[in-house]
């Protein structure tokens, strides 16, 4: 036998599921990297746990709207943390592999900043796809961010990773790899 607090769920669910879902879909989740069906789950938990604390909805469709717009802030907001210790840990990994010593030693600032100045002076579009590519992001990673096709990054980031070897030789950095 179903409970009083299931019953006043699905009822819920039953009248008012078109309207969530499309509140969900208006903020166009793909874009971060989210999926609508799971904003919508963690929009049924809420929606469960406010039944079961047994608080009185007076407005539903309001109080709906207020809880698909705190689930969809607090997802932004969880993607926000990530990327943040996600970069830092990338930061932190890029200083600790610089060299002390050898071909970079004799340069007046360090190697990332060298490769930075000169991935500033590539085009806008380039530059963003390339700095992302240099934090270790693989193009499927910046084709998601920046909404683009898949084609249209690696094109994009092979065109400016050329720009850049070219870029640092005109800045002076003449490094070759010799093959055998």
């Amino acid at each position: 036998m179903r409970t009083r607090q299931e019953k006043e769920f699905q009822k819920i669910m039953d009248e008012f599921s078109g309207y969530l879902r499309s509140l969900v879909l208006k903020f166009n989740l793909n874009r971060l990297g989210l999926e609508a069906e799971d904003l919508m789950q963690d929009v049924r938990l809420k929606i469960w746990k406010i039944i079961i604390d047994e608080k009185k909805i007076d407005n539903p469709a309001s109080y709906l709207r207020k809880v698909v717009e705190t689930a969809v802030l607090d997802q932004i907001r969880k993607i926000r943390r990530e990327e943040e210790v996600f970069t830092s840990e990338r930061q932190k990994l890029i200083s600790e592999i610089e060299p002390k010593t050898g071909l970079y030693h004799n340069l007046d600032c360090s190697p990332k900043e060298y490769i930075l100045k000169a991935a500033d002076r590539l085009m806008d579009s380039r530059k963003t796809v390339v700095k992302l590519y240099l934090l270790n992001m693989n193009l499927a990673e910046i084709s998601a961010y920046l909404n683009y096709s898949r084609a249209k990054t690696r094109n994009l980031l092979y065109r400016g990773l050329a720009d850049l070897r070219t870029t640092l030789k005109e800045m002076g950095f003449n490094y070759e790899k010799k093959r055998r």
